[in-house]
């Protein structure tokens, strides 16, 4: 009687199901048509401010129907609070990316025969660049405006709760996010640790909101001399 082979059969790999296939075809073409939506959105409040834009214009400078908008949002505010969303992961990202980590090398510089990571000063830095840049979405640049103007911003937050809800969600992570910064800077002993790291993150979102109002009012601000004033009065004297 033949011996029976001891080899394993190896199955082949079962393709991808037709159905599986649509259904992420179909899930990317949704996540383009978001996009593109809330890109265009952007592009709009910045061209015309927050209130001018129609649901009809942003479909069309879309490209798309106003039925592909409701499979996305409900409502106007919706679209903004995406916007906002958008806007404010990039920015968070670039300010505070790397810097909350230890071992971030790129935020961390040798001096005296330790490192010094002076978290919060290269956060200031970063700032007062994104400022420069216009990367900021709620400051002017030399001769061009903010992305959003403040006071829209705040008219928005006064008639929609939803709008102030988000905005607030996004100072609060700033907040939390400079306060870290603060106390593994005092830890290090490059910042005086006689001021709470949360009076001093309030202290510093207090100053760049207040600046970018007598920014929008027109009056001339130079972001880089109060970040350094900043440094100054946390130093360790």
């Amino acid at each position: 009687m033949p011996r029976k082979s001891t080899r394993s059969v190896k199955t082949p790999p079962k393709a991808r199901s037709k159905s599986a296939r649509t259904a992420a075809t179909r899930d990317d073409a949704k996540q383009q048509t978001r996009a593109a939506l809330v890109q265009a959105a952007l592009e709009l409040f910045a061209e015309q401010g927050l209130d001018v834009p129609s649901l009809d214009a942003i479909c069309d400078r879309a490209g798309y129907t106003r039925g592909a908008f409701y499979v996305h949002f409900k409502t106007r505010e919706d679209i903004l609070v995406a916007v906002m969303d958008h806007v404010g992961a990039l920015f968070l990202a670039g300010m505070f990316e790397g810097l909350t980590a230890d071992a971030a090398a790129a935020a961390t510089e040798a001096a005296g025969g330790r490192t010094r990571a002076r978290r919060l000063h290269h956060a200031m830095r970063r700032f007062v660049e994104m400022v420069g840049s216009g990367a900021y979405p709620l400051m002017a640049t030399a001769g061009k405006g903010p992305l959003v103007r403040p006071h829209q911003l705040l008219d928005a937050c006064a008639r929609s709760p939803v709008v102030r809800e988000r905005y607030r969600d996004l100072v609060q992570m700033s907040l939390g996010a400079v306060a870290g910064l603060v106390r593994s800077d005092q830890e290090d002993g490059e910042v005086r640790k006689d001021v709470p790291p949360e009076t001093v993150a309030s202290m510093a979102l207090a100053l760049v909101i207040g600046a970018q109002t007598m920014a929008d009012l027109g009056m001339p601000l130079d972001a880089g001399e109060l970040a350094g004033a900043i440094e100054k009065m946390l130093g360790k004297g």
